[in-house]
Parts: C-alpha cells; sequence; structure tokens
C-alpha cells in the first residue's frame, strides 16, 4: 500500500486518465494509489507516516482528485485485522483517512464489511472485496456509457 502512494509512474497512468475523462475503477486498498498523482507523492507518504497534518495539507494542493467522493478500505475494517489478527502487524496510515487529508470526499459504509460503491465523475471505487459485485456492474457501465458516447 505505502509502494502505491508514492510510484510516479503509476501517478502518471493515472492523471492521463483523469485528464481524459476515461473510467478508473479501483476497490479494497488501491484506491491509495490516487495519491500517486499528487505533486510531491514520496513527501506526502513521509508527512503520512509522521502523522503531519500541516505537511498532509501543503503538499496535498494541486491534487486532481481533490473534491471527488470515493470510498476505500475503512480504518475501522483495518483495526479489525491489524495486530496479530491478520495482519501480523500495523499499517503505517489508514487508507480512507490518507485519502481525506488529501481532499477527497470518503464515503465509507456505515457498518464495516458491507458492500459500498461510490461513483464520481470518471472514478468508480469499492470499498473492499464484498463490493466486488457492484463494484463490476458500476465499472462496467461506466466504460459501456464511454463507448456509447462516442
Amino acid at each position: 500500500m505505502q509502494d502505491l502512494v508514492q510510484d510516479r509512474s503509476l501517478g502518471q497512468i493515472l492523471r492521463a486518465f483523469h485528464d481524459a475523462s476515461r473510467p478508473t475503477g479501483i476497490i479494497c486498498h488501491g484506491p491509495v494509489a490516487l495519491l500517486s498523482t499528487l505533486p510531491d507523492p514520496h513527501a506526502y507518504r513521509l508527512a503520512l507516516g509522521a502523522n503531519d497534518g500541516t505537511q498532509l495539507q501543503s503538499l496535498s494542493q494541486g491534487w486532481p482528485y481533490a473534491g471527488y467522493r470515493l470510498t476505500a478500505f475503512s480504518a475501522a475494517e483495518e483495526k479489525q485485522v491489524e495486530g496479530d489478527v491478520q495482519l501480523g502487524g500495523y499499517v503505517v496510515f489508514y487508507p480512507d483517512e490518507a485519502l481525506a487529508s488529501a481532499g477527497a470526499i470518503v464515503q465509507n459504509a456505515s457498518a464495516p464489511w458491507t458492500s459500498n460503491v461510490v461513483v464520481d465523475r470518471e472514478l468508480i471505487t469499492g470499498q473492499q472485496p464484498m463490493s466486488d459485485a457492484a463494484f463490476g456492474t458500476a465499472f462496467v457501465q461506466a466504460l459501456n456509457t464511454q463507448i456509447a458516447q462516442k
């Protein structure tokens, strides 16, 4: 997850899709990859690890997904699997909180492990694996809509 945040090549691909308004579908922890489109994603990842709110605000300027509604694996879900439960450790940051810090409007389900898909413009996001069917349907619909408009 930390690698996705600061992968500049991935950021270039996502920015190209964003600039062209191409459907972009990301599920579970994957939406943190949107942070790779920040002007300095590496510095942003370091600020996430340091929990430096002032630095996060400064580094999020110019993020193309600011103001987008989306969902991602929630802190509540992550906390249920951290430690010795499943992960064998703890994450450095929570995906939903990292995206909100950059300016996303995170809309997670009211209950953990509940299917949740959010569509905003070209971006289709699913909260976690329980969202897979609804996510697939929404993504295929977005692709079909784009094809029909051409």
